[in-house]
């Protein structure tokens, strides 16, 4: 005797639910969560030209100091310039949102230092530069964050002293 053409029905989704909800949990379960390579060299490698970018991304740019102008207002429109030109070469995307620039510590010796950030499209980026008075020039650096979180690429000395 075969049971009812309803309950047919009831048991076939019962045992579809069941294999599918059997695959799932064994995919789960022999599926490694993480990055794999193939070799290590390779790995190596791309690992160096990642600190090369970023290393070039955060080369220093030195822009001359407007007669009579406050120095954070000219670290804020020196760095919204280059934000700009970046946004305009398609290399970050825009528009370029808002910008700060804070003095950090007393004058050292090569002037007096600055923090500033500046967000484009939702994302912000960290600058830091050094505003040299006597020389008349303004000398800043885009912070990348390190290509391998327990790597850093050090800034150059120029945008810190």
């Amino acid at each position: 005797m075969r049971p009812p053409l309803w309950l047919q029905w009831v048991l076939s989704l019962v045992v579809a639910a069941a294999v599918i909800f059997g695959l799932v949990r064994f995919v789960q379960s022999n599926t490694a969560n993480q990055i794999t390579t193939e070799n290590a060299s390779g790995e190596a490698q791309e690992n160096r030209e990642a600190e090369i970018l970023v290393a070039e991304d955060q080369a220093p740019h030195t822009v001359p100091l407007p007669a009579h102008t406050v120095a954070a207002a000219a670290v804020n429109h020196a760095i919204r310039a280059d934000m700009t030109t970046m946004i305009g070469q398609g290399s970050l995307d825009g528009p370029l949102q808002r910008s700060s620039c804070a003095a950090t510590g007393p004058t050292g010796k090569a002037g007096q230092n600055f923090s500033c950030t500046v967000s484009a499209a939702g994302v912000s980026y960290p600058f830091v530069a050094v505003v040299d008075a006597r020389a008349r020039t303004i000398v800043f650096c885009k912070r990348d964050p390190p290509p391998v979180p327990s790597q850093n690429v050090p800034l150059s000395p120029r945008c810190t002293d």
